[in-house]
């Protein structure tokens, strides 16, 4: 059983880089918390490192996830929707999810027999969230979106 990831559209201001001011030439007048941002501003780097960490900890779950998802019943469609507080609109899943990292939230897809699941992983400082649902045999999710804490994934 392997996870196929989706890729997701992010629509929101929360991605846009935020303005650090230049410290260079202030001199004495600058604050730990100003020089602390402007050394996280100049290493670009570290968004590649969380996603190749993030890479990295999904393979390695994927085996563990396989095993709970088989010794276990998945919760339908419309039970995770009742749960979460989601709704079914036509063909598009429509989730709440707040969060402060949507750059970071995580659907992946995957058969298991005549079953398609579906897993929304969506992390946090401390813990976040992991879903796992399942979708009709002759459905799939195509794509989705976020955007203003609402994550939505399209059905076909």
């Amino acid at each position: 059983m392997e996870w196929m990831r989706l890729e997701l559209s992010i629509e929101d201001d929360l991605n846009k880089q935020k303005s650090i001011p230049n410290v260079s030439n202030i001199g004495l007048d600058v604050t730990a918390e100003m020089m602390h941002n402007s050394f996280l501003s100049t290493l670009p780097h570290l968004d590649e490192v969380k996603t190749s960490h993030m890479t990295m900890m999904s393979e390695i779950s994927d085996t563990i996830e396989s095993d709970k998802i088989s010794s276990r019943e998945n919760r339908s469609l419309d039970l995770f929707l009742s749960d979460i507080g989601g709704i079914l609109d036509d063909s598009n899943i429509k989730v709440p999810l707040v969060t402060e990292f949507p750059k970071e939230i995580i659907v992946e897809t995957c058969k298991n027999g005549n079953r398609n699941l579906v897993r929304i992983l969506s992390p946090e400082i401390f813990g976040g969230m992991v879903e796992t649902f399942e979708i009709g045999k002759n459905q799939k999710v195509s794509g989705g979106k976020w955007a203003n804490n609402l994550l939505e994934l399209y059905l076909e």
